[in-house]
């Protein structure tokens, strides 16, 4: 071990470090080892062991979003919600836009385009949908083949492209909000949460459909269905009653006219519904299940 090691700075300051941690010690940065230096000199704490370690060099839980239902909706209110979406969900699609001649639906003339739209209408034919697309400047009509407008719901917000003829968008693509790929996050140590057990555990965080259990910092946090939150650096999503695949297509949840958008973009969704997968590099874990954030190794509980 060098002469730097932080081991041996803990040594040099009187601390006594358990065995156990060695290697945990040597593995934080310099940021995480100086807060840690000065957490153990502020609580008059001698002895570090891995207790204590998990609970001075973790983070606060953050929450980043959260939902707040309106019990009375107006005119205005339906008018903001559809525009945040709109604008959220066109910056998504903008930046991931494989289409060619990207136009606002007031500059449309005949010929090959792409636009960005709300589906105000829909109505199911034999072969084919039609649509309603609107933007801030105007609407159009679009026909939409079965099988690739078949997922298109009333409300949601995509990028189509095809032939402008006769004021109607024959469309041959569409391009869904959807989750991009996200590269795996971990916990630098091992961080359990257990979520919906049915019995007792013994984790570092336990999630409730209300509330986050912190055993490290022995707190109770409030959250709401839906909620996105932070544990050090992993996002997690938590989403009850809903499915997850759908709303990382769509980047939002509708409830009761009230929209919640996924952004960011979690690293975890927890369900209750029966679904345990990979989605982009995003776990989808279901109740009564554990997931250990360094690893995102799960065990049933």
């Amino acid at each position: 071990m060098n002469e730097h090691s932080h081991l041996k700075n803990l040594v040099n300051l009187g601390f006594i470090v358990d065995e156990d941690i060695k290697d945990k010690i040597e593995n934080l940065n310099e940021e995480e080892f100086y807060k840690l230096i000065e957490k153990l000199k502020n609580d008059n704490v001698f002895i570090v062991n891995d207790s204590n370690l998990k609970s001075f060099t973790s983070e606060d839980i953050k929450i980043l979003r959260s939902f707040v239902k309106k019990e009375r909706y107006n005119v205005q209110d339906f008018t903001r919600n559809l525009n945040d979406r709109y604008s959220l969900i066109q910056s998504i699609l903008i930046k991931k836009l494989e289409m060619p001649n990207m136009v606002s639906i007031d500059k449309i003339g005949e010929g090959s385009l792409s636009i960005i739209g709300f589906v105000k209408e829909r109505e199911e034919k034999i072969d084919n949908i039609i649509v309603s697309l609107e933007d801030p400047t105007g609407e159009i009509k679009a026909i939409i083949p079965k099988k690739i407008g078949e997922k298109l719901a009333l409300d949601d917000v995509v990028a189509l492209s095809g032939i402008v003829k006769d004021k109607t968008l024959n469309v041959d693509k569409i391009l869904f909000p959807d989750v991009p790929f996200k590269p795996v996050v971990y916990t630098l140590g091992s961080i359990r949460v257990a979520f919906l057990p049915e019995k007792n555990v013994n984790t570092d965080y336990i999630i409730q459909k209300d509330k986050i259990i912190d055993n490290i910092k022995n707190k109770i946090i409030e959250i709401s269905n839906p909620c996105i939150f932070k544990i050090n650096d992993v996002i997690i999503l938590i989403a009850l009653d809903f499915d997850p695949l759908e709303f990382l297509k769509k980047r939002y949840i509708n409830i009761d006219n009230n929209d919640f958008l996924i952004e960011p973009c979690p690293d975890i969704v927890l369900t209750n519904k029966d679904i345990n997968s990979n989605y982009k590099g995003i776990s989808i874990i279901s109740k009564n299940k554990i997931i250990d954030l360094k690893t995102r190794e799960v065990q049933r509980i």
